[in-house]
């Protein structure tokens, strides 16, 4: 019998007297792999452990669950897919969160350092910041830049690692705005949090290998102590890394409690995930010092260096409950912060020159560019303008805070959605010369800039699954209303004449519309349609204080650069029969206003413009199946997909001062964007045979252009395609003794046929004007093996 009495939650009536829940209404108590993601699916229990029915699974479902490596929802109006919990407890120690997304279609990522350090990823062609990603439905990316990894040239900053989740949700193109977020152009990722266990018990893992790389990790789960259950875990790796001078450590701590009450109806929960990580940058280097110095060749650190310290967080406080069969809520409080310093080092007697044709990283100021503001002088103070400009410092520190209210309406043929989210947060970014380190860091005198701004989020979206034909069709109408107010305050630097704030608010309205059809039991037909936006980051506002007027005066002008805009429609087939599933879709996405980071080659300060339309197209396979054999359980995953992405306008790429253009620098419309790989394919084999794991992988990436240096569109250079394999291999010894249950052996290869390749660079020139490619290369082969110990 349900019952019908209103259930009483603490931190539920607490946001409610605030008046925030009669203001921004939001999902779903049991919160849902994307495999149930529609009404067709019913979750088999809340996360509160209340169960709604009882799922009957055949012995090839139960391989599938235990070993696939993906998955692909058969039910969902949009297309997805899900990486499972196998995929992450079988990754090296090399493996970041982000690297583990390339098993599944149009993901394409470079790592190239331990720990995920300078890591980007491309997503439908999409780069990193025209798609969001979540945790537990939290929105991770950085408001003011867009990216989770790597924004804003934070090379350090790790949000979350494989140690705080159990699962990812991979919802590709614009679909429905329950679980989108901010930037979701191209897509969203949702990674699902780890949760503490029903009984107590505990892990120990210690390892290492190639790079003189050593890990460990201690979990432990309480069971439930006075009604709380709770999961502690730490996860430490250091490695010197396979770029000469590249050395890094990671230290990540992680929390999730879980407090039923009602009955089991409802819980209040909490997540925190700390992250403190320490090291050098890996550089770009010519290809020729590569050729000639070989694979692992880094700058000197006595040539140049970035050492880099980066701490931060995600916390999380939530009230999740079912009140009665029509309705659930699921509100959530949460705070983000990031605390990133890093100082760099460039010596002045190997800066470019006739006998040193390349530049190198960090190269300082050669000229008094300081003076009259800020006041500093650095050939008074060293001897020289190079001297004095040798050491960099570079600040960047957020604080966010928010609040996530969502709600369900289970009704007989809909289930309607409704929610919001709000967040605020303050940054403060600086950049400082010098020519000793430890430096002043004093705003007005050697600065290059010392900005303080605020963004306001906020969205509002409705969405309703609704079952026609007594449930062969499924029909998905949403919609989300986004906000933004930016405000941006620049102190006197060297980049500022003058101090002044440019503040800008946008708002934009995103449809969208998903049908699944079941004609027969094993198929399903799908299309979808939809349009949203993507706000303008920071650096839109950095040219906007200090522009000199026609009088010869320095002003403030306002904001010019408008949002992104991106028009999706896709259309898809899915089949699913005795453990075989396959899915193939194809997709169009118009995008107008493209961002263009342009960097001024006298300054090197980074601004933000819009550029013209493009076009994002492609067709994407995805493959699974599961069997039971003599020689053991097997489950079999493949996809390939081919991803177009070009311009459709010609436009010239102006200066950041924006006032002229670059030289040669413009666009015409069919070619081809940088950094997307027009063919993606995976491969994966997981195994089990009585006490032994394994799994194999492979990842190809076709070529790629790579994008001119300072103005940030695509020259006729290329990065080679590529293919590299993983591979793992696990055996359980159960000891039955005492507190002691279970010991793991695990043989981790990754890069296994010793592919030496790159995934980023950029075109550039030497002293003497010759053109060549600098890059980034990737781990090669490399092995590690570790021992875990179950208690």
């Amino acid at each position: 019998m349900y019952k019908y009495k209103y259930k009483r939650s603490a931190l539920f009536f607490a946001l409610a007297s605030t008046g925030l829940i009669s203001l921004m209404p939001g999902v779903v108590l049991a919160q849902t792999t994307a495999a149930s993601s529609s009404a067709t699916d019913q979750p088999a229990s809340t996360k509160s452990g209340k169960s709604t029915h009882v799922e009957q699974l055949s012995k090839i479902q139960v391989i599938a669950r235990e070993l696939t490596l993906t998955r692909i929802p058969m039910h969902a109006a949009f297309s997805e897919s899900v990486i499972g919990p196998s995929a992450i407890r079988f990754a090296s120690p090399m493996l970041d969160v982000q690297s583990l997304l390339e098993r599944t279609p149009s993901i394409n990522v470079r790592t190239p350092a331990a720990n995920g350090v300078r890591t980007n990823i491309t997503f439908r062609a999409f780069s990193s910041g025209q798609f969001s990603e979540t945790f537990d439905g939290v929105p991770i990316n950085d408001p003011f830049n867009g990216g989770t990894t790597n924004s804003a040239s934070t090379r350090n900053n790790i949000p979350l690692t494989l140690n705080d989740i159990d699962s990812v949700n991979i919802y590709r193109g614009i679909n429905n705005p329950a679980v989108t977020s901010y930037n979701s152009l191209g897509g969203t990722i949702a990674f699902e949090p780890r949760d503490p266990s029903a009984t107590a018990n505990a892990q120990a893992t210690l390892g290492g290998g190639s790079f003189s790389t050593w890990f460990y990790g201690l979990t432990a789960n309480t069971g439930d102590i006075g009604g709380v259950r709770s999961l502690f875990s730490i996860d430490h790796n250091s490695s010197s890394g396979w770029q000469a001078n590249s050395g890094n450590r990671n230290t990540n701590l992680y929390y999730a409690g879980v407090l039923p009450y009602d009955e089991g109806d409802g819980e209040v929960y909490a997540y925190a995930i700390y992250n403190q990580n320490k090291g050098f940058t890996p550089h770009t280097i010519p290809l020729p010092l590569i050729q000639q110095y070989g694979y692992n060749y880094g700058w000197p650190l006595d040539w140049t260096n970035s050492y880099n310290k980066d701490h931060g967080g995600t916390y999380i406080l939530g009230d999740r409950m079912r009140v009665n069969h029509l309705l659930s809520f699921n509100a959530r409080v949460y705070a983000r912060n990031v605390d990133y310093n890093r100082v760099s080092y460039a010596n002045p007697n190997f800066i470019q020159s006739a006998t040193q044709p390349y530049f190198i990283p960090n190269t300082p100021g050669n000229s008094s560019f300081w003076l009259p503001n800020p006041s500093y002088d650095p050939a008074a103070a060293f001897g020289s303008d190079l001297a004095g400009n040798a050491y960099h410092t570079y600040l960047y520190s957020t604080q966010q805070y928010g609040f996530m209210p969502h709600f369900t309406l289970n009704l007989p043929d809909n289930q309607v959605k409704f929610g919001a989210d709000w967040s605020h947060t303050k940054l403060h970014s600086a950049e400082y010369w010098y020519g000793a380190n430890p430096m002043p860091l004093v705003t007005g005198y050697n600065n290059a800039w010392d900005e303080h701004d605020e963004r306001s989020l906020g969205s509002v979206f409705a969405q309703d699954t609704i079952r026609l034909f007594g449930g062969a069709v499924h029909v998905t109408p949403g919609l989300k209303y986004m906000y933004e107010r930016t405000a941006d305050f620049d102190n006197v630097g060297f980049f500022y004449p003058i101090s002044g704030t440019v503040s800008d608010s946008e708002h934009y309205t995103s449809p969208t519309l998903g049908i699944n059809w079941r004609p027969v039991r094993h198929v399903s037909l799908y299309a979808a349609w939809g349009k949203t936006a993507k706000f303008p980051g920071i650096a839109a506002f950095y040219d906007n204080v200090g522009l000199t007027n026609g009088a010869g005066q320095p002003i403030v002008e306002p904001l010019h650069v408008t949002p992104e805009y991106v028009r999706d429609l896709e259309a898809g087939v899915r089949y699913e029969a005795h453990g075989f599933e396959g899915a193939f879709n194809v997709y169009r996405e118009n995008f107008a206003n493209t961002f263009i980071s342009v960097t001024d080659p006298t300054t090197q300060v980074t601004t933000t413009s819009n550029g013209g339309s493009s076009r994002y197209e492609g067709i994407e396979l995805d493959l699974q199946d599961s069997m039971d054999t003599p020689l053991g359980a097997f489950s079999v995953f493949g996809n390939i997909s081919q991803n177009k992405a070009f311009f459709t306008s010609d436009f010239t790429v102006a200066g950041a001062a924006g006032t002229a253009a670059i030289a040669g620098q413009s666009v015409v419309a069919g070619q081809p964007l940088a950094g997307v790989p027009q063919h993606l394919a995976n491969l994966g084999i997981g195994w089990k045979w009585k006490t032994w794991r394994a799994s194999v992988n492979e990842h190809y990436a076709g070529s790629q252009y790579v994008n001119e240096y300072n103005a940030g569109i695509p020259t006729a250079e290329t990065i080679p395609s590529y293919a590299v394999m993983n591979f793992t291999l696990r055996d359980t010894l159960h000891i039955g003794q005492g507190m002691l249950k279970d010991v793991k052996l695990a043989l981790h290869v990754d890069n296994v046929l010793d592919r030496h390749y790159y995934t980023f660079g950029y075109g550039d020139t030497t002293y003497s004007g010759t053109p060549f490619v600098r890059a980034i290369y990737e781990e090669p082969r490399a092995y590690f093996g570790s021992a875990t110990i179950d208690f």
